[in-house]
């Protein structure tokens, strides 16, 4: 579909497809290579149908430059504004240009809106063997009130102190003591304090895996190992030194939603019915009890890129289902 922030606005006026897509951000876009790029709006966009025509619509006051299109005109609607943290005035922006709407909307914004870490946390509590850490948000603490607050939900240390809207495995830190919880939450912003829980599987790597749910289809997207508790990208470079790590993944992926004990996928269709989300990702692990451990489950979740390293070459094998189930989603034939 090509750029998804290189299109004027003002072009976007009569239907000349079927597909209406939604994308948009509080804060100001900023330029890179061909187009704009903003965190916080989803990439599923690159799994449309090849060739599909799309009529785009991006509601960042930046690039407002007239009425926008009536969704009436659409037989669908793709919203693509997927962070609630970062992007809750485009969201509403977003809720009220599909008020009234009958037609299919792909990730309603009022559905997005309630997908925060501490939201979903709540959610999903009281799910049989999923283990839900605590989340704790904190806006602009004073100092000593993060270990207050810590304090009055039974938080124990040590605690992830991330902030509200952070992605990608980046974290404010890991914290041990009432002080450097203390430091960690100097400053003003909203600070989300997290339950640890140790999830390192019996010879000590921690392990993460990433299932996706497309229109309701479960896709396993990866299955990492490395020896620190904070599994990202990084965890890559681990495995080309450890081949037997890959091997286990591609054992993972023999079926196309993951070859995991059967108690792992029903968290996981739990999940799905609780989100309340037509797609989005649950990123977890499997403790040494067996028990599925929630990192996070929301929509922002990149799908891509996919690994270059042509000893992950295999991932490619998931395109296909995987442009299939978004076909599905949409109303279209892949």
């Amino acid at each position: 579909m090509g750029n998804p922030w290189a299109y004027d606005f003002t072009a976007v006026g009569a239907r000349t497809s079927p597909l209406l897509i939604v994308h948009g951000s509080d804060v100001e876009a900023r330029e890179k290579g061909e187009g704009y790029r903003v965190s916080g709006n989803s990439d599923i966009y690159r799994l449309l149908p090849e060739g599909m025509a799309v009529d785009q619509v991006n509601l960042s006051k930046q690039f407002v430059k007239g009425p926008p299109p009536d969704p009436a005109r659409y037989d669908c609607v793709l919203n693509l504004v997927t962070d609630p943290d970062q992007h809750p005035k485009t969201l509403e922006k977003v809720r009220k240009l599909l008020k009234g709407y009958k037609g299919r909307v792909v990730n309603r914004p009022e559905a997005v809106l309630r997908s925060s870490r501490d939201q979903v946390a709540k959610r999903l509590g009281g799910i049989d063997n999923l283990r839900v850490p605590k989340v704790l948000r904190l806006r602009n603490p004073k100092p000593g009130g993060a270990v207050a607050a810590a304090g009055r939900q039974g938080l124990d240390f040590p605690i992830i102190v991330r902030l509200a809207g952070s992605h990608m495995g980046k974290i404010v830190g890991l914290v041990e003591t009432p002080q450097q919880l203390d430091e960690a939450c100097s400053g003003k912003g909203e600070f989300l304090l997290i339950e640890f829980v140790d999830f390192r599987s019996a010879d000590g790597l921690y392990r993460k895996s990433r299932l996706w749910s497309l229109g309701g289809r479960t896709i396993l997207r990866h299955s990492v190992a490395q020896d620190d508790w904070n599994v990202h990208v990084r965890a890559r470079h681990y495995m080309l030194s450890h081949p037997e790590l890959i091997e286990q993944e591609l054992h993972l992926l023999r079926r196309l939603e993951g070859d995991f004990p059967e108690p792992v996928h029903k968290v996981f269709n739990a999940v799905k019915e609780r989100m309340g989300l037509d797609f989005f990702g649950m990123d977890f692990g499997i403790a040494q009890d067996g028990r599925v451990v929630l990192f996070e489950a929301n929509a922002t979740m990149s799908f891509f890129p996919l690994v270059p390293h042509p000893r992950f070459a295999y991932f490619e094998s998931l395109l296909q289902p995987a442009r299939a189930a978004v076909a599905a989603m949409i109303g279209r034939r892949e």
